[in-house]
């Protein structure tokens, strides 16, 4: 019997690609997976051709089912969500479950999902619309909106996120099963647009790597990723000091033999920005309230601003804020969400790779420009480089084990 891909990547250091690489070993269950799609207090739309809603009651058991088809609406009703349409009895109950028939999409507002919708109170007056959805079916709605639509001489790049995106889901499992949902489909997760999200190559590539993930020490590598890295991905242990580490996340030079950045290409590979001292002054008044509470002091003027030290990335350690008011010292990735480069409500800073010069004039900051590189915490994958690193030939095992130094690869079902 042929060795799996996945070992043979492994021991001998080589691509993992080529025609037939990725077969799946076949059998084994696909988990189910939680994301939750919408928070909301209006009430929702959910359609489907034919299908099953369930009241459940608030042990989770099923307490009654009715077939129904057509348009229903759903709202919160107190600590319950009430449903009225779809040939069904209007009613309440803790939460309610609508399953299309098998072959068929649920509708939520519109967008078509897989699998089943799961709506809940959120205990507060709204509603959590929740996609109860196979694992698979899930990576093919997250890949295109992670990593773009690529060209066929990206194609490995497509494999790579999704043994990445499966390995991060299947990490984050464990720790929320006493909780309403499992992950998000915004970017605090990974991005999922169910059915519309979808690509045909992209779940080409789901199929193809059907079950396979990292591991470190048995378990699933929370496989985190981001945009571009520039040059260098980032110390977990420096980006975010209050979270389990492991060694693959630790960082490593993200370059060719020459030397060359295999992000490169990338529009955020180097970037810029600058800030008025009166507009910074602005934007810290909120932000730095936002990201520490109340024990932020009102101030009229920034009398300092200093980095405290670079990690081995390059990456900014910590913030150093001083006003009139306060000073205040700002940790690792948290930085971006503090130092916004247009508004307190607009976009974080791209990234903590970067150098920074400050103006001063009559005790106070009067300007701060900023040379940077990367896009997004910059831990884990750069896919930015992985995109390139499968256009110069590098098969999916290589790529993964570049990113995730020290893990191992195989199939769990």
């Amino acid at each position: 019997e042929e060795e799996p891909w996945w070992l043979s990547g492994q021991s001998t250091g080589e691509a993992g690609g080529g025609e037939g690489a990725f077969n799946a070993r076949p059998g084994g269950e696909i988990p189910q997976v939680r994301v939750l799609i919408l928070e909301t207090r209006k009430k929702i739309r959910v359609h489907v051709e034919s299908g099953e809603l369930s009241f459940i009651d608030a042990r989770g058991d099923t307490a009654h089912s009715w077939p129904v088809g057509g348009e229903m609406r759903l709202g919160a009703a107190g600590d319950e969500v009430g449903v009225s349409g779809g040939g069904g009895p209007a009613g309440r109950s803790s939460s309610i479950s609508i399953a299309a028939a098998e072959g068929s999409f649920l509708r939520l507002d519109g967008r078509p999902y897989r699998g089943r919708l799961l709506v809940a109170s959120d205990g507060q007056g709204g509603l959590l619309a929740i996609n109860v959805v196979g694992m698979e079916d899930y990576i093919r709605g997250v890949l295109p909106s992670e990593i773009g639509y690529l060209k066929e001489s990206q194609y490995e790049a497509f494999r790579v996120q999704a043994i990445a995106s499966r390995s991060y889901a299947l990490s984050k499992l464990p720790g929320k099963s006493a909780e309403q949902y499992d992950l998000r489909a915004t970017v605090m997760d990974q991005v999922y647009k169910g059915v519309e999200g979808e690509n045909p190559e992209a779940s080409r590539a789901v199929d193809e790597t059907r079950g396979v993930v990292g591991l470190w020490e048995g378990v699933p590598i929370t496989a985190y990723y981001s945009s571009c890295c520039g040059g260098h991905t980032a110390d977990s242990r420096i980006g975010w000091p209050l979270k389990a580490s492991y060694p693959y996340l630790y960082g490593v030079r993200d370059a060719d033999e020459s030397g060359r950045s295999f992000c490169a290409d990338s529009r955020h590979f180097r970037w810029e920005e600058s800030w008025h001292g009166d507009v910074l002054q602005a934007i810290l008044q909120k932000t730095l309230r936002a990201e520490l509470g109340k024990r932020v002091a009102s101030f009229r003027r920034i009398v300092d601003m200093e980095i405290e030290g670079f990690s081995e990335s390059g990456r900014v350690i910590a913030l150093n804020i001083v006003t009139d008011g306060g000073s205040y010292r700002i940790e690792g990735d948290r930085v971006r969400w503090v130092l916004r480069p247009r508004s307190a409500d607009g976009p974080i800073l791209r990234s903590t790779l970067f150098k920074m010069d400050v103006d001063r004039s009559g005790g106070r900051v009067v300007a701060v420009r900023v040379r940077g590189a990367g896009n997004g915490h910059g831990t884990g994958m750069c896919q930015s480089g992985a995109i390139r690193m499968a256009e110069l030939g590098y098969g999916a095992v290589e790529i993964l084990l570049h990113y995730y130094p020290g893990m191992t690869i195989a199939s769990v079902y």
